[in-house]
């Protein structure tokens, strides 16, 4: 499979950790490098922001998805490739997923949780066949991975349902990764 674009859900604020937003710089400067489109959810502020605007520094292309009501929060046009305003958070998901040939998940809040949850319920319903990896940063997702393998060892989640999705420590890894899949 050839990735020409990658979805990232992350954060709309930064969190507490100074590596949340490292890792985002780093994300959105090899997206840029390795001539990948980040596709994401359109913020102006936070690892959302900061992710976006490094891959443009670096020469990549970056489609933002805003909706309306978030017109305030979003990004200026002219920081990013293109920006596209819908009506809904359900057409923002669904147009972030059909935009991306893979998902990455940064650390994030409710909506981020969200976003990666429709992205694995998707793939159990075979809407998509895509590679989702959680990038876990100084173990935001320790707990969330660790419940997601007891739902499997305890019957409520399927092995097969977990193939699309991985836990990477790094950028590289994450990226290796998605290429291998």
């Amino acid at each position: 499979m050839s990735i020409r674009s990658i979805a990232v859900f992350m954060g709309s604020q930064f969190g507490v950790q100074s590596e949340f937003k490292t890792v985002a710089t780093t994300l959105g400067a090899a997206l840029a490098d390795q001539k990948i489109t980040l596709v994401y959810g359109g913020g102006r502020d936070g690892l959302m922001g900061v992710t976006a605007r490094t891959a443009m520094a670096h020469g990549g292309q970056v489609i933002g998805v805003s909706p309306k009501n978030l017109a305030e929060d979003a990004i200026s046009p002219a920081e990013i490739t293109q920006l596209i305003a819908v009506d809904t958070m359900s057409e923002r998901k669904q147009l972030l997923m059909s935009h991306a040939d893979a998902f990455i998940v940064l650390p994030g809040g409710f909506g981020t949780l969200e976003e990666l949850s429709q992205v694995i319920s998707w793939a159990r319903i075979g809407l998509h066949h895509k590679p989702l990896v959680l990038l876990d940063v100084n173990g935001f997702y320790d707990h969330l991975w660790a419940w997601m393998n007891d739902s499997v060892t305890n019957g409520f989640v399927d092995v097969a349902d977990m193939q699309h999705v991985a836990l990477c420590h790094s950028v590289d890894a994450a990226l290796a990764h998605i290429k291998q899949y």
